[in-house]
């Protein structure tokens, strides 16, 4: 069979089973909507049967259709349902997760049926960061064993191109759409087997492109359909919301075209909305340490030359600018925000320099993967929360690259951008990054030690204040 499109976010699946990122939300004030607000008698379920028409949960609201004569729900319900092995109809209330997103209580369960389309709308518009996912039990097991009313996914040898897919669609306050993301919940069109899945766990779905939204609109497709419609139960599972509110996307940088501000004036760092980032230079070697920022778009450049370039050649989005690291010897690149908070994370990738040496190899660092491709390489970031007091609160893994699996289809190095959720930090006053890889010497890591960031967000369900350019002379500038 062919290869798949891509399917948008393509990359958020992949950090499921490719990337160690910890989830957890320690703070529900990270998130718009987690659910636990709601109160549900244990092993039970809510479908509207009471007439209310939805429900609430943080600043959103859930919409909801019951039919008392069929005793039938369309649109959202919510539910603390636990078993994973539940089948068949009486499953439509079970996430196959078992729990809620990071082995929470409550999560929304969603049908789309014929009466009414099941839509999220905020309070008032918002950009929203992106939720989690994660498929039902009912349609987890018919599209997994197959029954008399839906086919088992991939057929008798496996080989059908089938799939299971969730579309949503951002809308803004007159009801106009903003734009789409699909993502697989399911999906068996990959050429080698092996690559095939039906989502089992909770997955999260970035929906910054669908810009500022007053709701959101999900519907579901599938390979499998008959003369009255699809045969796959339309049913998917939600949960923690995710809003942004941006603390810094280096917008706010003046820098003149295709350059880059590596700490060369002595400032000894730069801000970008309400977040500052450190930065040592040696006016004597011209060498830098920490943050820098650039505006470079080259994907293609090569070697030391390539430090100030991101991989996807733009800032995360498309935007102009963004922050690249360096992990030196003198300082560790650390950010500190204004103030203490929990927020929602921020967006990495990697640097053209550290890619072209994983993926090519040079006379300094190895191809990843060897020469058969089989060795087990990886490069990690991680990300350690300190609290006002430099204590640590907790830490968040990321693989830029990884080629740890058997099957080596599934080897990545990261050519894009890319969300790691920080909520499982907690409360922090600064981030201090670290990298590490499978490639090292008597003198180190061999792999170069940069990435790049972009696109910051806290996830306080409050207003805040606006981000605001730093005043004075920009430190952004190439001279």
């Amino acid at each position: 069979m062919s290869s798949p499109s891509p399917r948008p976010p393509a990359f958020c699946l992949a950090t499921l089973a490719c990337i160690a990122v910890f989830t957890i939300v320690a703070a529900t004030q990270a998130a718009v909507g987690t659910f636990e607000d709601l109160t549900l008698a244990p092993e039970s379920y809510w479908d509207g049967r009471d007439g209310l028409g939805g429900f609430a949960s943080g600043p959103a609201s859930f919409n909801n259709f019951y039919d008392l004569e069929w005793d039938y729900w369309e649109g959202f319900a919510y539910s603390n349902c636990t078993d994973a092995n539940a089948v068949g109809y009486a499953a439509q209330y079970n996430a196959v997760a078992g729990s809620g997103q990071a082995g929470s209580s409550n999560y929304v369960v969603a049908f789309v049926g014929w009466q009414t389309v099941p839509t999220v709308t905020f309070h008032k518009p918002q950009v929203v960061t992106g939720l989690y996912v994660a498929n039902n039990c009912y349609a987890f097991y018919e599209m997994r064993n197959g029954s008399p009313f839906a086919k088992k996914f991939g057929g008798p040898t496996g080989d059908d191109p089938d799939w299971f897919k969730l579309t949503i669609t951002g809308l803004d306050p007159n009801d106009q759409p903003t734009g789409q993301v699909e993502f697989y919940l399911a999906d068996f069109r990959f050429e080698d087997n092996s690559r095939d899945y039906i989502l089992d766990s909770w997955a999260f779905v970035d929906l910054v492109s669908l810009g500022e939204v007053q709701s959101l609109r999900f519907t579901l497709s599938s390979s499998d359909n008959g003369d009255f419609g699809m045969n796959t139960p339309a049913y998917f599972c939600l949960d923690t919301i995710l809003t942004q509110h941006v603390l810094a996307t280096f917008e706010d940088m003046t820098l003149a075209p295709e350059s880059s501000w590596n700490g060369d004036d002595g400032s000894g760092g730069f801000s970008s909305g309400r977040v500052s980032f450190g930065n040592f230079y040696d006016p004597e070697w011209e060498y830098w340490e920490g943050f820098a920022c650039s505006n470079r778009t080259d994907a293609n450049a090569i070697g030391y030359p390539a430090q100030y370039n991101a991989i996807p050649g733009c800032g995360q989005g498309g935007t102009s600018n963004y922050a690249v690291a360096f992990v030196g010897w003198q300082i560790v690149p650390t950010l500190a925000f204004d103030r203490p908070q929990v927020f929602a994370g921020l967006y990495v990738t990697n640097n053209c320099y550290a890619f072209y040496e994983m993926r090519d190899g040079s006379p300094f660092a190895k191809k990843f993967g060897g020469p058969t491709g089989d060795d087990p390489d990886w490069f990690k970031l991680t990300i350690t929360g300190l609290d006002p007091n430099d204590q640590p609160t907790g830490q968040v893994e990321f693989y830029l690259a990884d080629f740890r699996f058997e099957d080596n289809s599934r080897d990545y190095i990261l050519d894009s951008w890319a969300f790691v959720d920080l909520a499982s930090l907690g409360e922090v006053q600064s981030l201090r990054f670290t990298l590490s890889s499978s490639d090292n010497s008597d003198f180190g890591m061999n792999t170069p030690a940069y990435f790049c960031l972009d696109t910051i967000v806290s996830g306080v369900g409050q207003d805040e204040p606006s981000p605001t350019s730093q005043t004075g002379d920009d430190p952004c500038l190439d001279n």
